[in-house]
């Protein structure tokens, strides 16, 4: 006698497991194993390329954007008497910056945690050697040698982290062609402006005061 296979799920028999099968086909879909079907090395090779392009295009408009604080930096020290240490410096001058009368804000955390300019690092933290901690205009000078970069010492790198105009012609946006700069170091004035090397405890203030229409 054939041996008869039976449907778990409604209890009929068949004559064998083909018929079985099919049955299952008919009227138990849940019951059929789903065959996976491998995707098409085509579909995978058009994905893989579509992924690459766009990826190409993303770095192409990272690379046109401008990055902070990497504009040029103007300062020229060659006719600066001044003589630079060679050891370990923590100065602190604090700036004062007054446009047509009124105070300017300095930030904090100037120099800190940023790109290209970084030039130690402190206490854990990516610094530049010329940043700020506070809103006051104390500017923190923390360089282990400085004579191998006597340009950090500058008034006019400290505007460079900043990303910020600032020469003997303008500060900011304002210029000298509508208006009068000057610069006072403990109280005299000054006119290094941007090359000017700061030194330990100096009061510096620069003061635009705009024309008169």
């Amino acid at each position: 006698m054939a041996e008869t296979t039976r449907c778990e799920t409604c209890d009929r028999t068949f004559k064998d497991a083909d018929g079985l099968a099919a049955h299952n086909k008919a009227k138990h879909q849940e019951l059929v194993p789903k065959e996976k079907k491998p995707i098409p090395v085509k579909k995978i090779r058009n994905w893989t390329i579509f992924i690459v392009i766009i990826g190409l295009i993303v770095l192409g408009v990272l690379a046109l954007i401008p990055e902070n604080n990497v504009k040029e930096l103007n300062v020229d020290i060659s006719r600066n008497s001044v003589n630079i240490p060679a050891g370990a410096v923590h100065w602190h001058p604090r700036l004062t910056i007054k446009i047509d009368g009124e105070t300017v804000t300095i930030p904090t955390n100037i120099g800190i945690n940023v790109g290209k300019i970084i030039d130690t690092q402190i206490s854990g933290m990516r610094m530049s050697p010329t940043h700020t901690h506070e809103t006051d205009g104390t500017i923190h000078l923390e360089n282990n040698n400085p004579s191998k970069k006597p340009e950090t010492l500058t008034l006019g790198y400290f505007f460079y982290v900043w990303n910020k105009q600032f020469s003997s012609s303008c500060i900011f946006e304002y210029c000298t062609d509508k208006g009068e700069l000057k610069m006072y170091v403990n109280g005299e004035e000054n006119t290094e402006f941007a090359n000017y090397i700061m030194k330990d405890k100096d009061e510096i203030t620069i003061e635009y005061i705009s024309e008169e229409d």
